[in-house]
């Protein structure tokens, strides 16, 4: 798909979760909502095209592969995977110059919206169909070079002591 037709249909998604939100936080929840479907079926296909016969079944490599493989079908670049310094259940995805940000201008009323809640929900929705209960948010990191968006991912404990188990073996 074309740059100009992407940017055209996001642009509409965005227009349409404005018409349903009536604060920022809104916009953000309604965008994350449409993006987790989105999210299960571009696991399915990124996986289809790379002949993975097997899905993941530890932490670490899904990650990879949605920062990899995924993230550069989507938005032609790879994406900066962290693991979080606080929480062990926590790991980050920064983008630098996420795509769907780049030509959507919100209103000034609604405040700083991050239109990365839509590949938060995407992050969610491939994590979650892989079984790895996560919940994933974007938030905005001002940088010295200008601003990057980072998606924030934290695991449920099971999957934690899942991936423990899974390490002793």
């Amino acid at each position: 798909v074309s740059l100009s037709v992407f940017a055209f249909l996001f642009a509409e998604v965005v227009e349409y979760c404005l018409r349903k939100a009536s604060v920022m936080h809104n916009l953000e929840e309604h965008l994350h909502e449409l993006g987790r479907p989105a999210g299960v079926r571009i696991l399915d296909l990124c996986a289809l095209r790379e002949n993975r016969n097997r899905r993941e079944t530890r932490l670490l490599p899904m990650l990879n592969f949605i920062a990899s493989s995924v993230w550069t079908r989507l938005f032609g670049h790879s994406a900066e995977l962290l693991k979080g310094q606080d929480h062990e259940n926590e790991y980050m995805l920064n983008d630098k110059a996420l795509l769907v940000n780049r030509f959507i201008a919100v209103p000034k009323d609604l405040g700083d919206v991050n239109c990365g809640a839509f590949v938060a929900g995407m992050v969610e929705g491939m994590l979650c169909s892989a079984e790895f209960t996560a919940s994933a948010t974007a938030h905005t990191v001002e940088e010295p070079t200008g601003t990057s968006t980072t998606i924030l991912i934290k695991f449920e404990e099971k999957v934690m002591a899942r991936e423990r188990r899974s390490e002793r073996t």
